[in-house]
């Protein structure tokens, strides 16, 4: 039963990754004569009713939530692959690699959930509130 809920989480966190792997960012590329930069400018929408903010919340945190629930069962896979290798190691090199891959792992859970944070972008601005435009120089 364990295993189908990792199974059912996982498929979920492809289907958000999926989803979110389409940003809608504005990329604009200056050119000048010894460098190249790149600013990137997030348009957050302008909403203008309290139905709209709260919908558009809702989505985000729906998003959040799916985003760190993939981060812990990451983490949870992790922690038995290293459990299951450490019970069946027969000498010490073998724990310092199941250890070492388990450093890997939670390296990478985390990389993985840092870059959909990213791509989830800020929260929804309340109507009446400035949005915030944010530019990133590259």
């Amino acid at each position: 039963m364990k295993s189908l809920a990792q199974r059912t989480i996982a498929s979920v966190a492809i289907v958000v990754t999926l989803a979110l792997g389409t940003p809608a960012m504005a990329l604009a590329v200056t050119t000048t004569s010894s460098t190249t930069t790149s600013t990137i400018v997030a348009n957050t929408p302008v909403i203008k009713n309290l139905r709209q903010y709260r919908a558009a919340e809702k989505l985000y945190l729906a998003k959040l939530k799916v985003v760190n629930l993939t981060f812990l069962a990451a983490v949870a896979a992790a922690k038995a692959n290293l459990a299951s290798a450490i019970g069946a190691a027969s000498n010490s090199t073998q724990r310092i690699s199941a250890r070492a891959t388990y450093r890997f792992a939670i390296t990478e859970a985390t990389i993985a959930r840092s870059n959909a944070l990213t791509l989830l972008g800020k929260p929804p601005v309340k109507p009446g509130h400035k949005p915030l435009v944010t530019t990133t120089a590259l």
